[in-house]
């Protein structure tokens, strides 16, 4: 397809690129998800994530930055299960470019673009391009975060699906409070929650703040912001009130589970599953 280029702003043929990188929705499938599906339609299969011609061949350094990432913290974590990660320049570049095409395909919806709490969003957008296409350090929206959240062993909300939330779901969207006062662009796969508050005041978390030229991870952390804490206990809410699947639907993910049921309770969704029914059970 040609178009411009939304990161250099060059008329060319644009690649079909994933919003959430690739390497996201292969891990779910490996591990338990061989069909994902979204909170809006939950009769509805998919086998891959959101896509769109973003960019031409010059964005490239997306996927290096996707690289590093996998290998020095989403598998380090993720199979290894190390606690203390250390990380560069390349996990602030890596968390500003998924936050970057989440926030463009946001302002691609027109209850987004025209809330008048949102019409500053478009200067964020330009200020984290220069910063991915030429450097330019984002000196008004550089307040990266990021949690990496673990198997729940308890909880005090009356939550049904926590742990399949915290672990396995992913969501990407913008929240804020109904005065606009205070704004995060917010992102969540597997056990990665990042977000980068936009407006109104930083939490100012050590624990959670990334740094853009080096610095570490040290496992577990704590949310000490309230925004961000009520944001994912309210989203949790969300998918324990969504409608349930339909009657086909259920028995052909039965089915599937039948097949090889050894095998998918031992998965990392079948984990999450078990552990959610043990906790509401009180076991």
């Amino acid at each position: 397809m040609i178009g411009k280029c939304a990161l250099y702003d060059i008329q060319t043929e644009l690649k079909l690129g994933h919003i959430i990188p690739k390497f996201v929705f292969d891990f779910l499938k490996k591990t338990g998800g061989k069909y994902l599906r979204t909170y809006e339609r939950p009769n509805q299969r998919i086998q891959d994530g959101p896509k769109k011609y973003l960019l031409s061949e010059r964005g490239a350094e997306f996927s290096k930055r996707e690289r590093w990432f996998v290998n020095n913290i989403f598998l380090p974590y993720m199979k290894e299960g190390k606690k203390f990660l250390t990380y560069d320049e390349s996990f602030a570049y890596f968390t500003v470019s998924i936050l970057w095409r989440v926030l463009i395909d946001q302002l691609d919806d027109p209850e987004i673009f025209n809330d008048e709490r949102f019409t500053f969003l478009p200067e964020v957008r330009e200020e984290w391009k220069a910063f991915l296409s030429k450097g330019v350090f984002p000196r008004n929206y550089n307040d990266l975060n990021i949690i990496l959240t673990d198997r729940v062993s308890s909880h005090n909300t009356n939550g049904i699906n926590v742990d399949l939330y915290l672990s396995r779901m992913i969501d990407a969207t913008i929240i804020s409070n109904k005065r606009g006062s205070k704004v995060v662009i917010y992102i969540k796969f597997l056990r990665f929650i990042f977000w980068c508050v936009v407006k109104g005041p930083s939490n100012n978390c050590k624990e959670t703040q990334i740094d853009f030229i080096k610095g570490c991870i040290n496992i577990p952390q704590k949310v000490r912001d309230d925004f961000i804490g009520d944001f994912i206990n309210s989203r949790i809410q969300e998918i324990d009130n969504k409608p349930s699947l339909s009657l086909l639907q259920q028995n052909i993910i039965n089915l599937e589970i039948s097949r090889t049921e050894g095998e998918f309770w031992n998965t990392d969704a079948g984990l999450a599953m078990i552990n959610d029914y043990n906790i509401r059970s009180g076991k």
